[in-house]
């Protein structure tokens, strides 16, 4: 045996425990964070089902559909995600530093499960390697990982990884488990319906039939379940009207999305927990241009095919869009247009094509290989360190957006919750500034922007009267009132501060 053999051994041999250990110290700062002031109170934290966590809280998470129950799970129907957290509750407490450690170890599982699955399908071991360790370190996950509302996330991927894993590996039962694997991963998000077109995929890589048997019974079980996502969605309220105005304006609306998600995928400086998604009615050369290079790679994928029986480029292009169907807007539109989680599995797209590029060209290859993935491991050390604390998440998107007015109102909140009342006073009057831009700029979207303008006015008002500059407070109040008159806590606070300057002693509420 070689030399040059034997170290090969030795390296695949310690290729997965040296991720494992790697993941692990990239996402230790987001260990010991709190709770988020996003989601994670009404979801967790003062979740009074998830800390009771009777026999009739669990028979609940799976079998009552009504509004209030669903509001007091996630306002989403994702049982597998709620037992989790029911279960966590029973036997350890709902902690913030054990929420997060779950989260961690459900990842890890994940990408030993995705790495299999890989290694089965893929002729090249090593390209295997490459896409397992460039898929694992890409800070996209850091998100669902590091954010205890991201728990859906990872259960969903490590139960799409577990279905991946028996379909490429093919054992006696695989179409069994392929479909079992898959109902879990409904039932823990619902966007898991999109991951049973990655199935052919695999066989693509392998150059082997499609396994009509385990794709067909994996797709009656997501088309069986889904109807219940939609019933809840309903119920609800999580869908909302057209971007635009119309389907035309929707699909308009997505054509930068596509061109910034890609943008995601390759620079992790793109990445943030808000994002801007201005409306759109009609194109414009941004929408045109998102759509243009999509086209591009699909005919580039298909020269490759044709010429070269290359099929990575567009493997990797139907890796990209096919997970992001369900939150392309088109089918139907959902509050969130855009948001890094969305992107759980289209990262393989650039992993694969970065491991082609080590096949072909060997040295060359493994340096790209090598640069991005100290990039993304890189990113993911700093992200999981933003998402340790409210603050510094959302002062790092409040810098990364200009037009939401949710990421200055969160900071706002952030700043206030550690006692810092004059940054925070900073946040929300940059959260009423945005606001009037968007009504200038954007008047489209100044409904979707108007909720954390209208909190953020009262809690202004509350912290510049507590300071006793009640004038301002007065001044707040009053063009608060411009747009949001029928406001009765926003009212009530006003004549608190008249009140109060007419010589009675009283503060405005949040």
């Amino acid at each position: 045996m070689t030399k040059s053999r034997t170290l090969a051994q030795t390296l695949h041999r310690w290729s997965l425990p040296l991720l494992l250990v790697v993941l692990a110290l990239a996402y230790l700062p987001s260990l010991g964070g709190g709770y988020l002031n996003w989601d994670d109170p009404w979801l967790v934290q003062d979740n009074a089902r998830l800390h009771r966590a009777s026999a009739a809280d669990f028979v609940a998470a799976w079998t009552d559909l009504s509004f209030d129950t669903r509001m007091q799970f996630g306002a989403e129907y994702l049982p597998v995600r709620d037992t989790s957290l029911l279960i966590e509750s029973r036997l350890i407490g709902l902690t913030p530093g054990g929420l997060r450690l779950v989260n961690l170890a459900a990842y890890l599982a994940a990408v030993v499960l995705l790495r299999r699955a890989l290694r089965a399908v893929c002729r090249d071991d090593w390209g295997a390697e490459i896409v397992t360790w460039l898929f694992a370190l890409h800070p996209v996950h850091v998100e669902s990982v590091a954010w205890i509302a991201g728990r859906k996330d990872v259960l969903a991927l490590l139960f799409v990884a577990a279905a991946l894993d028996a379909y490429a590996r093919r054992g006696r039962l695989h179409v069994l488990w392929t479909a079992l694997w898959f109902a879990l991963a409904m039932l823990s998000k619902s966007m898991s319906i999109a991951a049973v077109g990655l199935l052919p995929l695999l066989d693509l890589l392998a150059s082997r039939r499609i396994g009509y048997r385990a794709v067909a019974a994996s797709t009656a079980v997501v088309l069986v379940l889904m109807p219940l996502h939609l019933i809840v969605g309903r119920t609800v309220g999580m869908t909302t009207a057209l971007a635009g105005g119309s389907r035309t304006g929707a699909i308009a609306t997505m054509g930068p999305v596509w061109a910034r998600y890609l943008a995601c995928l390759v620079w992790p400086g793109e990445l943030s927990i808000v994002q801007d998604v201005p409306s759109r009615a009609s194109f414009d050369v941004p929408s045109v241009g998102g759509y243009a290079l999509l086209a591009a790679w699909a005919v580039a994928a298909a020269v490759l095919w044709w010429r070269r029986n290359s099929r990575t480029l567009g493997i990797a292009l139907l890796a990209f869009l096919i997970p992001l169907a369900p939150v392309s807007q088109i089918f139907f539109a959902l509050q969130n247009r855009m948001a890094d989680r969305y992107l759980w599995l289209s990262v393989l797209a650039p992993a694969l094509v970065i491991a082609s590029v080590r096949r072909r060209y060997r040295i060359g290859g493994v340096l790209v290989a090598l640069a991005f993935g100290g990039l993304w491991l890189g990113a993911t050390a700093v992200r999981a360190n933003l998402f340790a604390s409210s603050v510094r998440v959302f002062l790092d998107a409040t810098r990364k957006t200009t037009m939401s007015t949710m990421a200055p109102y969160q900071l706002g909140q952030a700043y206030e919750a550690q006692g810092d009342d004059a940054d925070a006073i900073g946040a929300y009057e940059e959260t009423w500034q945005r606001f009037q831009a968007t009504i200038r700029e954007h008047p489209l979207d100044a409904s979707r922007e108007a909720e954390p303008a209208r909190r953020a006015t009262n809690n202004l008002a509350k912290l510049l009267a507590r300071r006793g500059h009640w004038e301002a407070a007065e001044q707040v109040l009053r063009r608060g009132l411009v747009y949001f008159g029928a406001d009765a806590k926003m009212r009530d606070n006003l004549q608190r501060v008249l009140a109060h300057r007419a010589g009675e002693r009283s503060s405005p509420e949040q």
